[in-house]
This record gives C-alpha cells, sequence and structure tokens, in this order.
C-alpha cells in the first residue's frame, strides 16, 4: 500500500514507525509541527487484536477523531474505562497518563490524535478566553482536572480527516498541508462546543440482543457491498426495526448504514487503484456505482482528491 516519505522540514522532527506486517498493515505516523503541536495519524487493520501500555509524567492536552475502530481504554486519573471509536470526535486534558489499551481487529482504525503542551493551548485561546466554551476554559486554570468529553464527528470533521489520512502530497508541501487541516479540525471540535454548551450528546443505550442484530447488519452490508439490501429489507432480516436500524448503527458504530456502505466500497476501490489491474470506469461498476461522475464525486469527497488524482499520485 501507499506509504509516507520520512520528512523533517525546518529542523523539526517527524517519526514513522512501520507496522508489523504480522500484525498490522497500514501505517502509524507522527509529526510534530515548529507550532509545539504534534499530530498522530494511524489507519491500519490487526489481524488480531492487541493491547498496549503508555506511561508518562508530563501532562497531556489534545483533541482525538476517530473515523473507525474501536479500542477499550483504561487512564488512572478516571474511576471508569472507556471506549474510543468510530463517530467520535473527543478533548482531554490528562495531568499524567498511565493508560492500559485494547485495540480490537473487527474494523480498520482510522483515527487522528492531535497533542499540545497545556501552556501553547492557552496560548491559542488566550485572546477569545471569555467566548470559548465553558467546558474548555477549565483547561486553562493554574489547575485544571482531569477532563475528557466526547460528541459525535460532524460532517465536515469527516472531511477533513479525510483529507489528512490520504494526503496525496510529499514532503513540505504534505507537511504544511496536514498542520493546516489539524488546526481546522480544533476549530470545527471548539465550534462545536461551542454550540453544545450543555451537556454532551447522549448516546443511545441497547440491549445485548440489537447490538447482535447490528452487527448482523454490518456483515451483510459488507459481503453485499456490491448490491446491497434496501434499508427496510435489511431490518427485516435481522429482525430490528428500521428505526432502531438507523440509531442503533450510528450509536454503535458511529455512522449510518448508508455511509458505511459508502466506505466500503470507497475503500475498496481504493484498494483496486493501488493495484492498478483496472480502468477507473470498471473499478466504479465493480464496487457498485453505475456513474462513473458519480464514484468520482463520492471518492472526491471521502479522501479530497479524484479517482485520477489518487492513481496519478507517486507511490512513496
Amino acid at each position: 500500500m501507499r506509504g509516507y516519505q520520512k520528512i523533517t522540514p525546518m529542523h523539526q522532527p517527524e517519526s514513522k514507525k512501520t507496522v508489523p506486517k504480522k500484525r498490522k498493515e497500514g501505517h502509524y505516523q507522527e509529526i510534530r509541527f515548529n507550532s509545539g503541536i504534534s499530530a498522530t495519524i494511524m489507519d491500519y487493520n490487526l489481524s488480531n487484536s492487541i493491547t498496549s501500555k503508555v506511561e508518562t509524567s508530563k501532562p497531556s492536552l489534545g483533541f482525538g477523531f476517530c473515523l473507525s475502530g474501536k479500542t477499550r481504554t483504561r487512564i488512572n486519573c478516571f474511576k471508569d474505562e472507556f471506549i474510543i471509536q468510530g463517530g467520535q470526535s473527543a478533548i482531554y486534558y490528562f495531568p499524567n497518563i498511565k493508560v492500559d489499551a485494547e485495540t480490537s481487529s473487527e474494523e480498520r482504525v482510522k483515527r487522528v490524535a492531535i497533542n499540545m503542551p497545556p501552556e501553547i493551548f492557552q496560548g491559542i485561546i488566550a485572546e477569545d478566553f471569555d467566548i470559548i466554551p465553558k467546558a474548555v476554559q477549565r483547561l486553562v486554570k493554574k489547575k485544571p482536572v482531569p477532563f475528557r468529553r466526547v460528541e459525535k464527528l460532524t460532517p465536515w470533521m469527516r472531511n477533513l480527516l479525510m483529507q489528512v489520512l490520504n494526503c496525496p502530497y510529499r514532503g513540505l508541501v504534505r507537511h504544511f498541508f496536514i498542520e493546516a487541516k489539524i488546526m481546522e479540525l480544533i476549530a470545527c471540535k471548539l465550534d462545536l462546543m461551542a454550540k453544545n454548551q450543555g451537556s454532551p450528546q447522549s448516546v443511545l443505550k441497547l440491549k445485548k440482543d440489537d447490538i447482535e442484530r447490528l452487527y448482523f447488519a454490518r456483515e451483510i452490508l459488507s459481503t453485499n457491498s456490491e448490491q446491497p439490501l434496501e434499508l427496510l429489507e435489511l431490518s427485516s432480516r435481522v429482525g430490528i426495526s428500521r428505526t432502531k436500524l438507523l440509531k442503533g448503527f450510528v450509536s454503535l458504530f458511529g455512522k449510518t448504514p448508508t455511509s458505511y456502505l459508502r466506505d466500503i466500497r470507497i475503500e475498496k476501490a481504493r484498494t483496486l487503484i493501488d493495484q492498478g489491474q483496472m480502468s477507473l470506469t470498471d473499478i466504479a461498476h465493480f464496487v457498485g456505482y453505475s456513474s462513473s461522475s458519480h464514484f468520482t464525486k463520492v471518492f472526491r469527497n471521502y479522501f479530497g482528491v479524484t479517482p485520477s488524482q489518487y492513481a496519478s499520485a507517486p507511490a512513496l
């Protein structure tokens, strides 16, 4: 698959970790910017679930955006564990970190994490302190308490994430492009919190039987992506109402069945483009699009570039 070139613009270190093929397929990359902000870009599949441990005495303030994947996480400063999963955007502050995490192999991990020293964040919001969300104001106190707030990804956040995860540029241009998108993501999250000054969006509570039926629905969509069932037919097939199918799918997987189907098709299309054995028109039809122009539009909205631009980009 396409990789990334190691670059060090303006003497700032950028590190890339090659993902072991036995356990993972994809990439995990950290980029450090001159501003002191860092971004970790994750896009990989797991052959089986993995556990990881991280420990540091330094405070961590940041933003997390997850398109897909599922990680069960326990942090020392919180009583209960929490789950990072597709469809979430988060802002957090941890005075120190001792993390135990288990990442599932059921779905491809696609996440972007943005971290910075608290003093940098304080500088960013200093001039607008009076108008920023109250939940954020607590993060710039002399002794902020552990904090994590989760909301849903907005469509614009999704678009920005896909541009970061599938940036077609290289070298210094790529570095600047990603830094700009990272700042846009931060702005989107703060804007969302300003609009939701009350409590975070509630998560639909699902029974065990409902969860099993929703996983079955996802499996059906995955195996029949070229000729999918209509929503009413799908809900009848798995034995759940159409309303619960829609709401439950979003709550459990962070996206609607239609969005999930689109993701399956477009990811399959990217794989076929990488293989270079089919024309773009044939790929569009193969993954389920009868119109090449519609396929191009969906692909561009998802990856930030057209299929032809992606196909012509150099494989680094």
